[in-house]
Order: C-alpha cells, then structure tokens, then sequence
C-alpha cells in the first residue's frame, strides 16, 4: 500500500491519538486511513451510553475552599440541568435542528445559550448552527484546565475519550446520553464509558478575581 510518510508520522508516539482527537474520528478509522495514504477528514464522535445509574443526590456541590469561580458556572449547570428533555439525540446532531450528542449538547449550554467561548469558537460566535468541537477537543483545549475530582463543581465538565457531561451538583451530571434515554441527569459513574479515563475540566472563563 501506497503510505506517505507525513501521514505515517502521525501513528508515531501518541500522535496518531491526538490527531484522531482533534479531527473527532475513531483512531482506528484514521489509522485506516492513514495506512492508506490518505488524509485524514474532519467528522464527529460521539458515545451512546447504553444504561445508567439514577443520581444518588441532587445537592448542589460546595465550592472548593478558595475557589474563585463566578456566575458563570452556576448558570452553565443550571441551564444544563433545565435542558433535560429540550432536544432528541440524535449522532452527530446539531442544536439549531432540535438535535444534539454528548458535544453538541454541551457545546449549545456553554457557546450559544451562555455566550461563553468554546474549541474553535470565540465568545459569541457559535450558535448551534453545526455540530461543534467533539469530546476529544474538550480533553485537550487551552480555554478549560485540569482539576482534580474532589473540587468539582457545578458548571465544570466531565469529560471523557467519547462522552461528557455538564456537573450539576455533587457527583452528578447531564448529559446526552442515547436516542431512547435522550438528556438525563445522572452519577457521574453511571454515565462513564467502560475503559476511560474521566477528566474534570474547568472552563477558565468561569473564573472571576
């Protein structure tokens, strides 16, 4: 097979991961590809869960000693904890046709009903008009950070390799779950995809001070 070895650079150290990421396809589809001699496309990802645990609570999470978060958050959660039955899933769905995944869901309540920046897009400039930036963008965008489990709050995100979620309250979430399931609030754990890695991520534009 023909491989041109700018593509085959990318299988190499990881690389292969983070462009499947940022491209929003399977690694396995763009390691066909590239094996191919191709370029990867753009598409979207997204993960079904296919069951789901009910919350053990819906108190909402006490911030963190020190936490310097402002309005911003507790809108996002709220707007995300409101949106429960608002649109179908639907795979790769786009908000402005009454249709969202995971992403899509997220990136509506965050980019077009809170203005807030999202991956790719600036302050103001998405409005459910696509699909939007993937899970996997989610994990490594600079406009969110990193923090550990225990200081979440509502309004951060849980994100994983194929799913996320909104955090609404103490160890729960919402989130776009499946087309017979649609936008549920469940625990954190119930809503996890088998075999990945969970990351809590924190917008930075909830900071305030």
């Amino acid at each position: 097979m023909p491989v041109r070895g700018g593509y085959l650079a990318l299988a190499g150290g990881g690389a292969l991961l983070v462009w499947s990421g940022l491209k929003g396809k399977s690694w396995s589809q763009v390691l066909r590809t590239v094996l191919n001699g191709r370029k990867p496309e753009t598409a979207t990802t997204a993960y079904q869960i296919t069951g789901t645990n009910p919350s053990a609570g819906s108190g909402m999470a006490v911030a963190a000693s020190g936490a310097n978060v402002g309005p911003l958050a507790s809108a996002i959660a709220s707007d995300a904890a409101t949106s429960v039955g608002r649109f179908r899933y639907v795979f790769g769905g786009s908000p402005v046709n009454g249709t969202v995944d995971c992403s899509s869901f997220a990136n509506e309540i965050i980019g077009n009903d809170q203005g807030a920046a999202i991956p790719l897009f600036a302050p103001g400039t998405y409005h459910g008009q696509s699909h939007g930036p993937p899970t996997t963008v989610w994990l490594v965008w600079n406009g969110c950070f990193t923090i550990k489990r225990q200081d979440m709050m509502p309004g951060d995100l849980a994100v994983w390799q194929t799913h996320m979620g909104i955090i609404v309250g103490k160890e729960t979430m919402v989130s776009a779950l499946n087309p017979s399931l649609g936008i549920r609030q469940t625990s954190i754990d119930g809503g996890a995809p088998p075999g990945e890695f969970l990351r809590i991520r924190r917008l930075k534009a909830v900071l305030s001070g």
